[in-house]
């Protein structure tokens, strides 16, 4: 059978495979599914039928034109009928030209924007990227009257590169979120957080939460008292000054998120304030990382908030640890309460030179011993970084006996699966070279030292 002899169904299969697979956000007018809608007549004809193939795109624009033009923007929301639209628009400052990019326009981010807008109706999942350029704001409420009936899912880098721009009202993007009764999933991503967005969200629908957003801790106490349906948050730049207009609200109100499977924080400041509030019997995977040198962490109010939500702990990251100030005494309390239920463990840092502050008792406390309790028996992947407080050897040595103990009594420790180690320092060939005969054993992963991350 030839390609000519394929029913047309199956000629759909694997048109919308093949752009699912090639080209999921197609940017210029040559990309799939134009491409295949050029081959020939019968390939047009079962390609303009198919309205999922016609439902995302990714457009580039700036003030001057976009890539893909305007017009081929507007044939793709023609063909794709009234199947749900995912959008992504990056704005930019200036032209990008190059000799070889046809795809040129006179009409850029305000027409582009226009057309997404007349299909508010039919978005599903939306993208915006306003670092670079602020989004036109004037346009006919006519264009939002029908809002976004199956929005669920919107993304955005905030239009902050200047941050009076922080403070801007966009009316088509407030109708968009506030008329979306399907909207479960809110990703913002470095920048300010426009102010009005506070009263315009349905905190209330969110399942999914990532602010990357710089936020102040009472403005993240009313995101999660507003928000008692999620199951995964992220708070990434928590600080202390207000930089928002948030409603009255009361800080110190009990917040329960009944269904919160992930809590990520990082912070500028203390994290006693979130964590004297929350309750999370649900609460299974926990990041936390500081996010400034003279932070210090108080961890009792984290102690008492695991002890409040009587959650099971399965994964735990722990992020420059040494600039938070927790004790060795403090690290052993925090594994003691989760070593029932944890089996994935990471001590690390953002920035790959800065200490952590492992030291040998961490090692000493995590090896297993025939006569003595094994803290974190569950525990199956491993990521550190190590530098100079910790001897060389110590950590092959708490592998080896975790290995070895499994081999010998599996109803007391479970198998160690996969370790991602960072050695910071030179000072450690004899882990180096012990861990990578255990790699070659057929424990997973990796180690490797700092100037081979680099690269």
């Amino acid at each position: 059978m030839g390609i000519d002899d394929l029913p047309p169904e199956l000629l759909q299969v694997i048109f919308l495979d093949c752009n699912n697979t090639i080209n999921p956000y197609p940017t210029r007018s040559t990309d799939t599914p134009l491409n295949l809608s050029r081959t020939c007549k019968r390939w047009r004809d079962v390609a303009f039928d198919i309205p999922s193939l016609w439902a995302t795109i990714k457009v580039t624009a700036n003030h001057a034109g976009s890539r893909p033009p305007v017009e081929v923007v507007e044939t793709w929301m023609r063909l794709s009928g009234a199947y749900p639209l995912s959008l992504c628009l990056v704005c930019q400052r200036r032209p990008e030209t190059t000799a070889s990019d046809s795809d040129s326009s006179d009409r850029g981010v305000s027409q582009v924007l226009e057309v997404f807008l007349r299909n508010m109706y039919r978005w599903r999942t939306i993208s915006f990227d306003f670092s670079q350029h602020a989004p036109p704001i004037e346009y006919p409420t006519s264009l939002t009257v029908q809002g976004a009936p199956q929005l669920e899912r919107l993304e955005i880098l905030p239009f902050s590169w200047s941050h009076l721009l922080g403070e801007l009202a966009v009316p088509w993007l407030s109708a968009a979120v506030s008329s979306a009764p399907l909207l479960h999933s809110l990703t913002s991503h470095l920048g300010k957080f426009p102010r009005a967005f506070f009263t315009d969200i349905p905190w209330g629908q969110l399942t999914l939460l990532r602010l990357e957003t710089r936020l102040s801790e009472f403005a993240c106490l009313f995101i999660l008292q507003s928000a008692p349906r999620l199951f995964e948050c992220h708070l990434l730049d928590v600080r202390h000054e207000f930089l928002e207009a948030i409603p009255t609200f009361d800080p110190l109100l009990p917040v329960v998120l009944a269904d919160l499977n992930m809590l990520s924080v990082a912070s500028q400041v203390g994290l006693e304030r979130l964590f004297r509030v929350l309750v999370t019997p649900e609460l299974q995977t926990v990041e936390i990382a500081t996010r400034s040198t003279l932070m210090r962490w108080d961890h009792t109010q984290f102690m008492a908030f695991l002890r409040r939500s009587s959650c099971s702990i399965t994964s735990l990251t722990l992020r420059d640890l040494f600039v938070s100030r927790l004790a060795a005494s403090e690290l052993h309390a925090l594994l003691t309460h989760v070593s029932h239920s944890l089996t994935n463990l990471a001590i690390t840092s953002d920035v790959p030179g800065t200490p952590v502050g492992i030291q040998n008792t961490l090692f000493s406390q995590l090896s297993y011993r025939t006569a003595d309790p094994v803290l974190c028996p569950q525990l199956e992947q491993l990521v550190l970084q190590v530098g100079a407080s910790t001897t060389d050897g110590a950590l092959a040595s708490m592998l080896e006996s975790r290995l070895a103990g499994h081999a010998q009594a599996p109803a007391r420790i479970g198998a160690l699966k996969y370790v991602d180690v960072v050695c910071t320092t030179s000072t450690h060939w004899a882990d180096m070279r012990r861990v990578d005969a255990l790699l070659g054993r057929g424990l997973a992963g990796q180690i490797r030292m700092l100037n081979e991350v680099a690269r």
